[in-house]
């Protein structure tokens, strides 16, 4: 997207790492997302993945105890939908275009689509984002995108924490270059998530050798209930 004026694009940025590798420990990492931005821009980064569908348990009260009472589908959110800026969100861009772009937590959960709707839609969504935000897997980071870099060579940086309960797959890194509550340029680029040693061929297995999936989570479970025993052996 390009400003009114017709001037041209001035973003130019990688993404560090280029690619996230899951292995047995992994804790989650940082992303570190820099580059080049045009003079007196401020910036908006956000990491996204597609959207998922997810059931829940409804809770609700029965007689004097709370119960589950249901089940409650939420879907049209993406797995992953973490956003930095280079100032407070609300001064560099407009409530319309940031429901747009989903640039915040209101408007992901706006588009939000629950299914059966009990007339509690707003409890509901609260209940799903407050999980998310647990989870590392939503959040809006105000300030932490750094302006930096000369008037003739402006540069931004930012470093967003990549959650270990992401699930694997193929994502979208974002940036917007803004002014005058303009969007004046956009860029993208793919981040894959991907396993990498013992979660790679457990993965594996499990699609193509089932079998031997349910022997190596066999084995792995007796070891791990052996290793326990050892640890809290008393005597």
């Amino acid at each position: 997207m390009h400003a009114a004026d017709g001037q041209p694009g001035a973003i130019d940025f990688e993404v560090e790492p280029g690619r996230v590798e899951v292995g047995t420990f992994f804790q989650g990492r940082p992303i570190r997302i820099h580059g080049r931005v045009a003079a007196g821009c401020d910036v908006v980064v956000a990491i996204t993945g597609g959207n998922v569908e997810e059931t829940y348990n409804r809770k609700g009260r029965v007689g004097p105890l709370w119960a589950t009472v249901g089940k409650v589908t939420i879907s049209e959110v993406p797995a992953l939908h973490l956003v930095a800026t280079s100032a407070p969100l609300s001064t560099i861009l407009p409530r319309p275009v940031i429901d747009a772009h989903m640039a915040d937590l209101d408007a992901l959960g706006r588009r939000a689509r629950i299914l059966p709707d009990s007339g509690d839609r707003d409890l509901v969504v609260a209940e799903y984002l407050a999980l998310k935000r647990g989870q590392g897997l939503v959040g809006l980071s105000e300030g932490a995108v750094r302006l930096e870099g000369t008037p003739g060579n402006p540069r931004f940086d930012a470093t967003l924490r990549w959650p270990a309960t992401a699930p694997i797959g193929t994502y979208r890194v974002v940036v917007w270059q803004v002014r005058g509550q303009v969007i004046t340029d956009e860029q993208t680029v793919a981040l894959e998530a991907a396993y990498v040693g013992l979660p790679r061929l457990i993965a594996h297995l499990a699609v193509e050798r089932s079998l031997a999936y349910g022997v190596v989570s066999v084995v792995i479970a007796v070891g791990v209930g052996f290793a326990m025993g050892l640890v809290f052996k008393k005597g």
